[in-house]
């Protein structure tokens, strides 16, 4: 999806009206924050330890990154987050996309 913004400073310099096509689909990062807007829904106490102790994994700095019984660590796999939180996600009925860690922000 594009859309088109008005540079009010271009025009001005320019003596002209400026617009800019700005790609409107969603970044990694954006799908990022929105799957993390969607966990903090959760209320159960219980879910919410556990999220905030897994919050980091996938960074290379989460708990389940430095599992060594693990043969492809967190850092190195296809997805983010880890286990624990897609199935706090799925348990509680919440969207939570896969993605590339290098998506996160």
């Amino acid at each position: 999806m594009t859309r088109y913004e008005y540079d009010e400073e271009a025009s001005e310099a320019w003596h002209m009206d400026v617009v800019h096509e700005v790609d409107d689909s969603p970044t990694p990062v954006s799908r990022w924050v929105d799957a993390m807007r969607r966990l903090n829904t959760i209320n159960d106490p219980l879910a919410r330890k556990l999220l905030a102790l897994h919050r980091d994994c996938g960074a290379g700095t989460g708990v389940c990154d430095s599992l060594d019984d693990d043969p492809d660590p967190m850092d190195r796999r296809s997805t983010w987050g880890c286990e624990t939180t897609g199935l706090i996600a799925d348990h509680f009925g919440v969207e939570y996309p896969q993605g590339s860690p290098s998506d996160r922000p």
